[in-house]
C-alpha cells in the first residue's frame, strides 16, 4: 500500500496540477473550463504558499488551495479569522476512491494548525458531489452567491 503525502506544491509541478484541473472539465456541476483554473492561477497560489498536493508516491492525485486570500471577505461569515479553500480537485482516474475525503481531512488539519477559526468557500449549486463531501464533513450552507454566470452556495466550517 502506497502512503499518500500532503505538501505544498512546487512550481515544477504546475504541468501535473494543470493536468488534474483539465481532467475534471465537464464533470457535472464543476465550474472549471479551459481558461480556469489556469497556469497563472496555479503560479499565484504557489507564490502565496497556498497550493497543496496529495501524492501517491511521486504522482499528484489531488490538489487544493488554502489561504486567507480575501476573495470572499465582503461576506459576513461569522468568523474572525477564516481561511478560504478552493480549487479542490481529484484526478479524474482517482475519483470515488476516498481521495477527496483524504485531502479535505489533511487540509482541515493544516488550517487548524495555523490558528484559523474556520473555513469559508464557494461551491457551485450544481456540484452535488462536492456539496455532499463538504456537508459530510460539517460544512454548512450560509448563503448564496451569483458570479461568473454560476450560482454558488457559500459554505463555512467553524472550529
Amino acid at each position: 500500500m502506497t502512503t499518500h503525502t500532503f505538501q505544498l506544491a512546487q512550481t515544477s509541478e504546475i504541468p501535473e496540477i494543470l493536468g488534474i484541473y483539465t481532467s475534471l472539465i465537464g464533470f457535472p456541476g464543476l465550474a472549471w473550463n479551459t481558461e480556469y483554473p489556469s497556469q497563472e492561477t496555479a503560479e499565484g497560489d504557489i507564490a502565496h504558499n497556498s497550493l497543496y498536493t496529495l501524492k501517491d508516491g511521486e504522482k499528484i492525485i489531488a490538489v487544493v488551495t488554502a489561504a486567507p486570500l480575501d476573495e470572499l471577505a465582503d461576506f459576513d461569515w461569522g468568523l474572525k479569522n477564516p481561511c478560504e479553500i478552493g480549487r479542490l480537485g481529484v484526478l479524474a482516474t482517482e475519483l470515488r476512491k476516498g481521495i477527496g475525503q483524504e485531502i479535505l481531512g489533511y487540509t482541515i488539519a493544516e488550517i487548524k494548525s495555523r490558528n484559523f477559526d474556520g473555513i469559508i468557500m464557494l461551491v457551485s449549486k450544481d456540484n452535488l458531489a462536492a456539496l455532499a463531501l463538504y456537508q459530510k464533513n460539517g460544512f454548512q450552507i450560509c448563503g448564496e452567491f451569483f458570479e461568473w454566470g454560476i450560482d454558488f452556495y457559500r459554505l463555512f466550517l467553524r472550529f
